[in-house]
């Protein structure tokens, strides 16, 4: 008799440890039944970013707003329809999305928003949501300024924001290069906010003003002015320089002084006649020929000697197309 107990408590005891081995081994394959409680699959706010970006575990964010900032929108959607939102937002039972107006912070202050996610079991979810406004930089100002072709008068300063610049009459185009203080300011108005324009000019003799709005990131602005001049058109229709080869001038050259000599040995046969302008802008022609168009400061005339007296005449025409002026050279072959 005690035997046969002995037996039955040795396979009873088998038989209890085999099921607890298999429940343990049937309760650890299981885990799609797992139910994750009340929680949301969406939250955002508006014209701003969660940090860290929004995911369903994640029950603690961060928002950063303008100082400036007033009010903003936030929304929020449940996983279960079922399951009720209250807090800051308010989402009753089979209403799945819930949102509110929020009241920003003031600048450098924060405020934390809470939300609850609750289950018909009484399970509960608590999200929180920091703003913080952040206080926005008030630069407003250029770190450097430049114009090509040209040169800003006074000197680029930070402080400085109106400028001049003169510019010859045949500059057509400037190149405007400029950056920024705060790389997060913009800049509007002539320049674009990459901060390099060129800008075409009016014609000779006019101004024209380029405007540089500097906008700082908390919204204040300031204003940089250039005012570029464009030159009159030259009325300088004189020569710097004249010479003849072989030979000398008589008088010496001057500018004011419009009829030379040049006396030479019977034999020659040519002169050569080199004529530098006063202004490289100006026409240097004989008459039907020009010698040295505007652009080129210098012309040379080959001048044949046919007779013992050749007379040739150097016509200097200003750059505004009326002044001119007449140089007269006569060349005499002497008769020995």
């Amino acid at each position: 008799m005690k035997h046969r107990f002995a037996f039955y408590t040795r396979y009873l005891a088998l038989t209890l440890l085999a099921g607890t081995i298999s429940f343990e081994i049937s309760g650890c394959n299981d885990t799609g039944s797992i139910d994750p409680g009340p929680q949301l699959v969406s939250l955002s706010v508006s014209g701003a970013s969660l940090q860290p970006p929004f995911a369903g575990d994640t029950t603690s964010y961060t928002v950063d707003l303008p100082s400036n900032q007033q009010d903003i929108t936030i929304s929020a959607t449940k996983s279960a329809a079922n399951d009720v939102l209250s807090g800051a937002i308010i989402a009753p039972a089979g209403q799945v999305t819930g949102q509110a107006t929020i009241q920003a912070p003031g600048p450098g202050s924060t405020k934390d928003v809470s939300l609850t996610v609750t289950s018909s079991d009484g399970r509960a979810k608590i999200y929180t949501v920091t703003l913080r406004a952040i206080t926005l930089s008030g630069d407003n100002s250029l770190k450097t300024l430049t114009i090509s072709p040209g040169t800003l008068a006074p000197a680029f300063s930070a402080g400085t924001q109106d400028y001049t610049v003169n510019v010859a009459s045949t500059v057509t185009e400037v190149t405007v290069v400029t950056t920024k203080s705060d790389p997060n300011a913009v800049i509007s108005g002539d320049v674009p906010n990459e901060g390099r324009a060129t800008l075409k000019l009016d014609g000779p003799g006019t101004t024209k003003i380029v405007s540089l709005i500097v906008t700082a990131p908390n919204g204040t602005s300031r204003t940089y002015t250039i005012t570029i001049k464009r030159a009159r058109p030259s009325s300088d229709d004189a020569l710097a320089g004249l010479t003849v080869t072989p030979g000398s001038l008589s008088p010496d050259f001057a500018s004011d002084i419009l009829s030379y000599r040049v006396t030479v040995p019977n034999n020659v046969e040519s002169v050569t006649i080199s004529a530098t302008k006063s202004d490289p802008n100006a026409v240097l022609s004989t008459p039907g020929s020009i010698v040295a168009a505007a652009g080129t400061p210098v012309g040379q005339i080959s001048l044949p000697l046919q007779e013992r007296r050749t007379e040739v005449e150097l016509i200097v025409t200003a750059q505004n197309g009326v002044n001119t002026q007449a140089y007269a050279i006569t060349v005499i072959r002497s008769r020995r």
